[in-house]
């Protein structure tokens, strides 16, 4: 917007203030519809029905989006950390506007200041009535169907964030009650399973044979189990987090901080996280919060081996998803992309796309980077049934094999040089 003159960005102003104004009285109408609605629920599960109703009426609304303004939307419903900065959810949301208006309103702006306006008082002396008229009209240049998908699509998709971040609500609840549940009995089976497999460190053979022996690779004993290990990973995680004080985190950033770490690396790292409050926990609606991720800051391998389990559980339901009627037995063998690289050399390529800025990848931990890799990629030295280890996935992340360096080092120069000529 610096390359508007004076006069322009003052006919900016005026018109995001009218958009800004619609979109908020949209959302105050909705927001007023749906206390009713949750009003007249009877318990929690009516009310948890009601919201994934919502959520599912308020996506099928957005399908419906132009093309042209789908961009903004996207920002607005799904914001990255880089997205939002330090603004606050309401300026989150004019700064959106903002940009819709700066990309859209060039024409209009020389309209206005040919045929009508002449100096900046003349535009400040203005009515608001002209604003609002101007906005919903087709003169000057106004769109006035396309502003108008503008507000109808930002008013929806911030009910369908109002309703996801209630769901988010519902489900951390749910969670803590089957905790509670769960850790009554001191005798409990599976929970003394997860401490044991917790505790050691596993080869993916044994995490698998642990997993047949509880569920037979039954699909439904695997839903079950599966269900079990969640639960447990959310409240034993919450627990260990409380181990560490303060004072620890704050010297394991100032660690980082040392080290070259930006407050930038450690956001793209996934160590911090900046979200706004939507306001349904009591918070400040629009406060911006950050959140330190412990596990990956403090004790990022603690439960490598129950994340190890969920990913062969979601495996093994994968392969029931997939079977059909009359299928070979060979087509349940999940299929690896073969590759002509070394173990070495794939880690090190995925490292370096990995430790890209921005960043590429949206991983919650570079274990889950791993896995991925090690359910999906299969080397020139790799067995095909065993696979890649993920222990050495992260021995090569953490300290790269000099003649992987010098392989990618030569490619790099042959891919730059490929590059130029489709210049």
């Amino acid at each position: 917007m610096g390359e508007f003159s004076k006069e322009e960005l003052l006919i900016l102003d005026k018109s995001i203030e009218q958009i800004e104004l619609q979109i908020s009285s949209g959302i105050y109408e909705n927001g007023d519809k749906d206390r009713m609605l949750f009003a007249s629920c009877l318990n929690d599960e009516e009310k948890e029905e009601l919201t994934k109703k919502e959520i599912r009426k308020q996506q099928k609304k957005l399908a419906r989006c132009p093309a042209d303004i789908s961009a903004y939307i996207t920002a607005y419903i799904n914001p990255s950390e880089f997205d939002i900065g330090d603004d606050d959810y309401h300026q989150y949301r004019e700064r959106i506007i903002k940009n819709y208006v700066a990309s859209t309103f060039v024409e209009v702006c020389e309209n206005l200041l040919e045929h009508k306006f002449t100096t900046i008082e003349s535009i400040e002396s203005e009515p608001d009535y002209f604003w609002e008229v101007l906005i919903e009209s087709h003169s000057y240049g106004v769109e006035d169907i396309h502003i108008s998908n503008f507000i109808k699509f930002m008013i929806i998709a911030d009910r369908l964030k109002g309703y996801k971040s209630i769901l988010d609500t519902i489900e951390t609840e749910r969670l803590q009650e089957e905790y509670a549940k769960m850790t009554e009995d001191e005798d409990n089976e599976i929970y003394k399973l997860l401490d044991g497999v917790r505790s050691k460190d596993h080869t993916r053979l044994q995490l698998f044979n642990i997993i047949k022996e509880q569920t037979n690779l039954d699909p439904t004993s695997l839903k079950y189990f599966l269900n079990d290990i969640e639960v447990y990973v959310f409240a034993e995680k919450d627990d260990y987090e409380c181990n560490y004080s303060f004072e620890q985190v704050e010297e394991a950033l100032e660690s980082l901080r040392k080290r070259g770490h930006s407050e930038e690396d450690m956001m793209r790292l996934g160590y911090i996280r900046k979200y706004p409050s939507l306001g349904i926990l009591g918070g400040k609606k629009g406060e911006i919060t950050t959140y330190i991720d412990k596990e990956k800051l403090l004790f990022p391998f603690e439960f490598y081996s129950i994340y190890e389990m969920q990913g062969i559980i979601k495996a093994e339901l994968a392969k029931h998803n997939k079977v059909q009627v009359g299928e070979k037995d060979s087509s349940s063998k999940s299929d690896k992309l073969k590759v002509n690289l070394s173990v070495p050399q794939l880690a090190l390529l995925f490292k370096m796309i990995n430790d890209l800025k921005p960043t590429v990848f949206n991983l919650k931990s570079e274990a889950e980077l791993h896995r991925f890799i090690s359910a999906n990629f299969q080397t020139k030295q790799s067995n095909p049934e065993k696979g890649i280890s993920t222990q050495k996935l992260r021995n090569e992340f953490n300290s790269p094999d000099y003649k992987a360096i010098e392989f990618w080092e030569k490619h790099l120069r042959t891919m730059q040089a490929e590059i130029k000529k489709l210049k």
